[in-house]
């Protein structure tokens, strides 16, 4: 054979090219069915999602990825794995058929809760509510000063989540914020915020016009101690909401806050009663209590309003509810009887 013969039947880089192309193809199809059929999760598929985005939900220009949810799912997993609970008689297993449900279900609630941060994000975006990496940068210091130190800090996340700062800056520390300020947002815009403070004030005023705090309770408070006058009985300031224990343990015997502000509405409190018990200070209040807006149930309400799709053969999302849900019988009944099936597994508690 010439030469010039054996030339012309080299491979030409097109199909080279095109070769590479169907093989591609191929794989990216073989982990896909892997992924999305049977929920594989063995290092191929890991490696693999790592580097291609593959969705475990959409919606509109949005989406979460595979591979986000399941290192969230992985540093949930060796939270639990890297710690002892033996002394509170208590156990982690999650290799067992029941302990790969319980899994499963905080795979649900990760999954819930990655797209509650997106949809959070988004709608303080559109508020105007922006997060620049300085404002995340002061949070991640005074978180700092929270815990000790930087170093302790990051000890404590790479032993028990295998967390880098940054993980703990994207996953704890900036949805917070974002959630934080549209909550913020809401109660200076949302109607029933406004209707609530005027009702407060109100309640102040006939107090400082000489109405009863009891009279006064029984007209504006809300929840079943309106009924006893505001009156709650006797507590400790770990009982407390944080945002109200420091006004109302500086009030002495028969003084009156003014209205406070907390996360759940606004309130009046007076004290009745305070004395020392086992060397801690109690207090007996009666309060009067508006609820303001609830974050939860906005969130919940708005949630509502999306189509979201999940690729993951295990769950879907419920419309009607705002929720990710199982697909499977089996999965929702185990969740629903959770306390019974796990009685000794602290996963189930936190």
């Amino acid at each position: 054979m010439r030469k010039t013969d054996i030339a012309n039947k080299k491979i030409k880089p097109q199909t080279v090219v095109f070769g590479l192309l169907i093989f591609l193809i191929f794989y990216l199809a073989i982990i896909m069915i892997s992924v999305y059929g049977f929920d594989a999760d063995n290092k191929l598929t890991k490696k693999t999602v790592r580097f291609v985005p593959l969705p475990a939900a959409t919606w509109g220009t949005n989406f979460i990825s595979v591979s986000r949810l399941k290192m969230e799912l992985g540093s949930v997993k060796m939270f639990y794995e890297n710690q002892d609970f033996s002394d509170l008689g208590m156990r982690v297993d999650f290799t067992t058929a029941d302990g790969k449900k319980r899994l499963k279900i905080k795979e649900k609630n990760i999954l819930n809760k990655l797209i509650e941060n997106k949809l959070i994000e988004n709608e303080a975006t559109k508020r105007g509510l922006a997060i620049n990496p300085e404002d995340i940068s002061q949070e991640v210091s005074r978180k700092m000063q929270e815990y000790g130190s930087e170093e302790y800090l990051k000890d404590n996340l790479a032993k028990l989540y295998g967390w880098r700062l940054s993980d703990f800056e994207e996953n704890i520390v900036k949805p917070d914020m974002y959630k934080e300020k549209l909550f913020a947002n809401l109660l200076e815009t949302d109607k029933k915020s406004f209707e609530a403070k005027d009702k407060i004030s109100a309640a102040l005023n006939e107090l400082n016009n000489g109405k009863s705090f009891e009279e006064t309770a029984e007209k504006y408070s809300d929840g079943e101690s309106a009924q006893d006058g505001g009156k709650l009985g006797w507590f400790r300031s770990n009982q407390m909401l944080p945002e109200i224990v420091e006004t109302v343990f500086a009030l002495k015997k028969g003084e009156r806050s003014k209205i406070i502000e907390s996360s759940l509405g606004y309130h009046i409190i007076e004290m009745e009663d305070r004395d020392i018990e086992n060397n801690e200070d109690i207090v007996q209040i009666k309060q009067i209590f508006v609820r303001s807006l609830d974050f939860s149930e906005w969130l919940a309400e708005y949630e509502k309003n999306f189509d979201i799709h999940i690729f993951l053969k295990d769950f879907y999302w419920n419309k009607d509810a705002g929720t990710v849900e199982f697909k499977n019988d089996d999965l929702k009944n185990f969740e629903e009887n959770l306390d019974k099936n796990s009685p000794d597994d602290i996963s189930i508690l936190f």
